[in-house]
């Protein structure tokens, strides 16, 4: 679910209990971190509490895993978040921020070779 992705994240796991269930949430994404292009949300949600701007979005896309993390890696270096590229397991990861804005995205290929993608945003 979303709120165990946030809250296996160090940043946005004190938020992840305040989660809102809606794929308008998707849309409320920062600009430098949207949905991929392409992509086909499963499950959103977010949160706007004091103190807690979380974003959480699984979506699933027929792009390579190695795209999507370039295309996030770019647009994040754009903006000025400092990001930077790992492995988590059998996922690709890139994450990193600036400021207030925290961001991570995880990516793994499927059995039915699509890249589904978890992306959370905090700030």
């Amino acid at each position: 679910t979303a709120a165990a992705v946030a809250a296996a994240l160090p940043f946005a796991a004190k938020c992840a209990p305040s989660l809102d269930y809606s794929f308008a949430w998707a849309a409320k994404l920062p600009a430098a971190v949207p949905v991929y292009p392409r992509a086909h949300a499963q499950e959103a949600g977010g949160s706007d509490t004091a103190g807690c701007r979380l974003r959480v979005v699984n979506f699933r896309t027929p792009v390579a895993v190695s795209d999507v993390i370039d295309f996030y890696h770019t647009s994040a270096a754009r903006a000025g978040l400092v990001p930077r590229v790992s492995k988590a397991g059998k996922d690709k990861v890139v994450s990193g921020g600036k400021g207030a804005l925290s961001f991570a995205v995880h990516a793994r290929r499927t059995a039915d070779g699509l890249t589904e993608v978890d992306l959370v945003t905090q700030g």
